[in-house]
């Protein structure tokens, strides 16, 4: 099987099929890695912060790899998890819940009651969930019997089929800035329309806010290949610099694939993708049928991810700024473009500086006016980060953004320059949040895993986007154990393996 596009969840999947005995080859198929330099700092393409280390699809995955120990010593928590400020208020958010408590009801004293219920009812419904994404089902499920299974796994969580339950903002009055402190966490943390979040959406996403962590010794470049080392130990291949050009395609089944630049073709059983979907079609060179092709019109672009990379000196860091950072301007105003900002601060590094990743979601209406306009996102960000870190002007050594094609700001030297990893200076594509017109199961779900060509298979964002990273590993958890069902002998070897001898 063929892994295209060097996801962390699609390389994932590639390393757990591995593992059970299948043949694999990964392909980078173009992806950019998350960080670029310029004359030794590191600058990024998305925020630093994971917060799938505790989702039980991730933690599924690393126990059949046996990674457990080595990922959870990479681990870095951070207290206090995150820390949301707006004008009038500050909070400190902490993991530990009687912590968070106390917090919130300094800030938020005269609803302390409904606060408590608040995420007393959090937790409980946080760990339904649990037991629903642990459970070895295929996600969305298609067909009956995968409706049946999904349907059972989900029965004990308090959600009904479209993600919808009782309403957990219920006591509060609609312009308590205490929606702020929770829908600020909610924004930044699915691959869906922020603006159409579901009640369960709602709950997975604040809580997983809280279990937000670094990962050292190369974040989740360092993790991906540590991926990638568990594929060529058990005889698989890792070739992130080709890219299939073509995939091969006979009465509506897999037969392999074509590379790019090379008069190279492999034969395959199955295609893994995680690149998006309607790209990975396109590749096949057949016409999807009606009602797939429906599917896939009817996922439409509402926001894109806006990233600003910003070094400062260490002095310029206001005292007590959290690692994580949601930032409101107006209370009154949508909380989109600078309004609303997650801000990832780095360590101070042996020359007393701090690399900060500001992450901004900007409408689809405004980045198709072009590029003038998204250029002049830059300044705004800057002026709304500068309500946050009042001396910033004063400290700032550079500022550079991807996804604006300005160049880059190196305040020492004064003058422009021109990022060439950058593609060439160019700007490149933003992350886009997506409303998914059909129906989607629990309200979290999208496109399925299958294709209606056999043996290609999708385990990208589009899959399970209401939950983020944590629906991507879900989805890269579908299309392995697809893989694994069409050999009886690994699937049974792979029960053999994990089960308990009989005494």
């Amino acid at each position: 099987m063929v892994v295209l596009g060097a996801t962390l969840a699609a390389v994932g999947a590639g390393a757990l099929l591995a593992r059970r005995g299948f043949r694999v080859l990964v392909l980078g198929q173009g992806l950019r890695p998350d960080t670029y330099g310029y004359e030794g700092f590191a600058l990024r393409r998305v925020s630093p912060t994971v917060s799938f280390v505790e989702a039980p699809a991730f933690n599924r995955l690393i126990s059949e790899l046996a990674m457990v120990p080595t990922v959870r010593r990479r681990v870095q928590a951070r207290e206090p998890a995150f820390q949301v400020v707006m004008p009038g208020h500050r909070v400190d958010a902490s993991a530990q819940r009687e912590r968070q408590l106390v917090e919130l009801n300094r800030e938020f004293g005269e609803i302390q009651r409904p606060i408590e219920d608040f995420y007393r009812r959090l937790d409980t419904e946080h760990e339904a969930l649990d037991r629903v994404f642990s459970a070895d089902v295929a996600l969305p499920p298609e067909g009956f019997w995968a409706r049946r299974e999904a349907a059972r796994a989900a029965s004990a969580a308090p959600f009904d089929r479209e993600g919808e339950g009782r309403d957990l903002y219920a006591e509060f009055a609609s312009d308590h800035p205490f929606r702020l402190v929770v829908e600020s966490t909610l924004r930044f943390g699915a691959d869906s329309d922020p603006d159409a979040v579901t009640a369960l959406g709602r709950t997975r996403l604040h809580a997983a806010a809280f279990h937000g962590v670094s990962l050292a010794e190369g974040g989740v470049e360092g993790l991906r290949a540590l991926f990638e080392e568990k594929i060529i130990q058990f005889g698989g291949e890792v070739r992130l610099r080709d890219r299939a050009e073509s995939i091969a395609v006979q009465r509506r089944r897999v037969t392999g694939l074509s590379l790019a630049g090379l008069d190279e073709a492999i034969g395959c059983r199955f295609i893994v993708s995680g690149i998006d979907p309607a790209e990975t079609l396109r590749l096949t060179g057949d016409e999807p049928s009606r009602d797939f092709t429906r599917r896939l019109l009817g996922v439409r672009p509402r926001y894109h991810r806006y990233v600003l990379n910003a070094i400062v000196r260490a002095e310029g860091v206001p005292v007590g700024m959290a690692s994580r950072v949601f930032a409101i301007v107006d209370r009154k105003r949508p909380l989109t473009e600078e309004n609303l900002l997650a801000i990832d601060v780095g360590d101070a590094d042996d020359e007393g500086l701090v690399a900060l990743t500001v992450t901004a979601l900007l409408p689809r209406s405004l980045v198709e006016e072009g590029g003038n306009h998204v250029r002049r996102v830059r300044q705004r960000v800057m002026r709304a980060l500068g309500e946050v870190m009042p001396f910033l002007e004063r400290h700032l050594v550079l500022v550079d953004s991807p996804h604006d094609g300005a160049p880059l700001e190196d305040r020492r030297s004064g003058a422009p320059v021109m990022v060439e990893l950058r593609r060439g200076g160019l700007a490149e594509p933003m992350e886009t949040l997506d409303l998914h017109d059909a129906p989607r199961w629990l309200g979290v779900c999208g496109l399925p895993v299958e294709t209606e060509v056999s043996g290609l298979l999708l385990a990208g964002r589009g899959v399970v986007p209401g939950l983020g990273v944590e629906g991507e590993f879900l989805a890269a958890l579908g299309a392995a154990r697809v893989v694994t069902r069409s050999d009886p002998s690994r699937e049974r070897m792979r029960r053999e393996l994990w089960s308990k001898p009989p005494r």
